[in-house]
Parts: C-alpha cells; structure tokens; sequence
C-alpha cells in the first residue's frame, strides 16, 4: 500500500505493514468470512486505523450475499440482462425506483425477501415474466409491452409462424390452442427429436398449457399477429391477422403439424382436456410445474379418445 497511515503509538504518518487475515462477521443472523487487509506499524507493530471503511463494509455485505449467489455487481448485471432501465426494472418487480439505485450503488444491504427474487430471475426469463404478470395491473398498458418488448418475451419467428398455420381458416378457443401446440412440439419431439416452436409446457388444471400462455397470447395480439373473434355466444376466439410464411419450416415439420390439426380438429375443448389427463408427462407433474420433454416417448396422439 503506497498510502501514509496515522500511528497513534508513534505519533506519525508511516508505510504500513499489510498482513491477509481471515474474519468473520454476522450479518442479518449470518455468519459470514471476508478476507481483510490488515496493516500495521513498522516501527511499533500497532494495528493502523484504515481510513476506507466503506470498502471493508462492502466486502462483508458482499459475503452476505454470497450467501445468495449473488454479489452488488452483479445485481446490476441482472437488470442489464433484462435490458431494463431502473424505472422499468422497478416497475416490473413492484418496487421502488430508489430501492433499485440504492441495491446497485452498494449504499443499502437488500432485505432477504428481495435477495430471493434477485436470486430467482438470475438468467431465468420465465420467473420473471411470472412476476411481471402478477405485477401487470399496477402497470400501465403501454410501459408493460414496452417491458415485454425490451426483455425479447417476444417470440421467435417461427413460434410465430405456427401460430399463423395453426390458426389460419381454424379460429380457436385457447384450451384449443394449448393443446394444439402442446401435441406439435411432444409429437415433433417424439418422431424428429426436436420441438418445432421455442415453448416449454406446464402442467396446467385442464392439461399441458404452454409455461406462460396469457403474456405471449397478449403481446402476439398487440404486435398484431393474431387477433380475436367472437363466436355466437360470445367467447373469444382466436384467429391469424397475417398469413403464414411456410419457408420457415421444413417437410416433416408441416407433416407433424398437419397430422395434429387433423387428429384435434372439431375436437371440443373438453373432449381435449380429457385426452390430455392420459398423458404421463401430465400425471406425473403438479400444477405449475413444467412438464420435460423427456416424457415425448409417452406421448400418444390418436389414443385414449
């Protein structure tokens, strides 16, 4: 350390001494360890008062929330993943626009309820569109697509463009569609290994439901993809405002997609809840959870009808 420390022993300014050692300290009921500079005199070997006090507080809040796996830097790592300014972060996760300066400035240690949340939508696009949603009514219209927009919820072109096939001369209710998508990507998985749209499935009270489906129902809608229609007694029907782009995809997913549409088409949304309950993958998971494709080898799409 090239800087002069005041020694009170000696009464003068001297090039400390600099030691490693191990210390620990319990922050908020946890115990935490941070490695520290110590110095000392050279002369009288008296411990020296640093002056960088706020430097050694940061170090032993960092190890808090090591605790989370997380640090100060990278909760504004988090925010930037989302490409969110502070004002659009907070608004997101219900919070004060002060409260994210403060985190990411390193001038307030975050409360444990909001450590988990940080810890919770680290690289984790769905739990924070969760938290989104939940927080949407306190939004308004507008920042919440903004928001949507911003953190890429949009859907890749393709998941787009199955919509648009699925539902073109074929209005659909959503439980229609859910199942509709959710029997293209487990079949496509099942005979081409691959998904053909970018969805994960939950499991949901009347079957495998796409992990998500209002947010991305509503921003295909407002982005002007789909739009709604409604039948004689008035329930909403979805159907397509653009026309498919067919090159997007290859021969065998077009075979896959029609040989769904065929086998649910003028299925009712009941008659589909209850063919969906025989699938494993869904009788093997609780509500929310998400349902691996692994389970594709159980899928049966002209079965238990």
């Amino acid at each position: 350390m090239g800087k002069s420390l005041y020694c009170f022993n000696c009464d003068k300014d001297v090039k400390p001494l600099c030691t490693i050692q191990n210390n620990t300290y319990v922050v908020r009921h946890k115990t935490v360890h941070v490695e520290e500079q110590i110095f000392k005199c050279p002369f009288c070997e008296n411990e020296l008062i640093n002056d960088n006090l706020n430097e050694s507080l940061h170090n032993i809040y960092n190890a808090y929330l090591k605790l989370f796996e997380l640090s100060f830097e990278e909760l504004k790592e988090i925010r930037s993943f989302y490409n969110l300014s502070q004002e659009l972060f907070s608004k997101a996760l219900g919070w004060s626009k002060r409260t994210i300066i403060r985190y990411e400035n390193a001038e307030s240690l975050p409360q444990k309820q909001y450590l988990l949340i940080y810890k919770k939508i680290k690289n984790n696009k769905n739990a924070f569109l969760e938290i989104l949603k939940s927080n949407k009514d306190s939004i308004e219209k507008n920042e919440y697509y903004k928001i949507c927009q911003l953190i890429n919820a949009e859907l890749d072109l393709k998941t787009i463009n199955v919509f648009l096939y699925v539902l073109k001369n074929n209005p659909l209710y959503k439980t229609q569609i859910m199942k509709n998508f959710f029997a293209i990507d487990f079949e496509a998985v099942k005979e081409i290994k691959h998904p053909i749209t970018s969805f994960k499935y939950a499991h949901g009270t009347y079957g495998p439901v796409i992990d998500n489906q209002g947010t991305y129902l509503q921003l295909l809608v407002h982005q002007n993809y789909l739009k709604f229609a409604n039948n004689e007694d008035d329930k909403i029907l979805f159907k397509p405002a653009q026309d498919c782009d067919l090159s997007l995809f290859t021969k065998e997913e077009i075979i896959i997609m029609d040989k769904v549409l065929n086998q649910l088409n003028n299925k009712s949304a009941s008659q589909l809840t209850k063919w969906s309950h025989s699938f494993k993958g869904w009788n093997d998971t609780k509500d929310g959870e998400i349902i691996n494709y692994s389970y594709a080898k159980n899928f049966e799409l002209t079965d238990n009808w």
